[in-house]
Parts: structure tokens; sequence; C-alpha cells
């Protein structure tokens, strides 16, 4: 059996940026916006469901775990961009997981 999600703090990002539409890697309030309304939520539980991520500690290690389909691989792309533009400077360790069984089918760095 493979390894499991790090013994540390989970970050959820339980998004589908696959679809709706988005521009950069900002969680800024046009974000919220247009994101909130793809979902027919209000900003104000957009914006508590993103919590985890807007407030994360960019002073920590973070691991980041994806699955390997579309929905993933879109907001994998998006949270490294994210980090990155909000200054996090330690290389990202990202692992790939099964999404059922949370083995470790792949890992790798970004720098």
């Amino acid at each position: 059996m493979g390894e499991r999600y790090p013994d540390r703090r989970i970050i959820p990002f339980r998004e589908d940026l696959s679809k709706g539409s988005y521009s950069g890697f900002s969680i800024d309030s046009d974000f919220i916006r247009e994101r909130a309304l793809f979902w027919g939520v209000s900003e104000g539980e957009y914006t508590e469901k993103l919590s985890p991520v807007i407030h994360i500690d960019l002073t920590e290690e973070i691991v980041l775990c994806f699955g390997e389909d579309e929905c993933c691989r879109a907001n994998m792309e998006f949270v490294i961009g994210y980090l990155k533009g909000k200054g996090y400077s330690q290389s990202l360790r990202v692992n790939i997981v099964d999404e059922y069984t949370l083995d470790l089918l792949n890992e790798y760095f970004v720098e």
C-alpha cells in the first residue's frame, strides 16, 4: 500500500476550476464574485469555503495532494500559481494520489 496524505494539517481545496471562468491565479474580489455566481452561492459563502487557502501560512512547508482527473489538474495549476503569486518561495511537493485509496501514484517538486 502506498503513502497516505502527509501526517499534518490538510488544507481542503474542493473547487472545480475545470468548469466556469476565472483568470489569473489570484483569489481576489473578482475571482470570488465570478466563482460564487457560477456555483450559485453568496460571495460570503464562497469566501468561507476558501478561507483555509486564503489564510494559509506561507512560512510552513506545503505539500499538495491531487488526483489525476481534469478537475484536479485545473485545481493544481491554480493553487501552484496562487501560492507562487503570494510569495511562497520554498519548493512545493506535489503528490498525485488515487482519489479512492489515497495511494501515492506520483510525486514531484515545483520550484
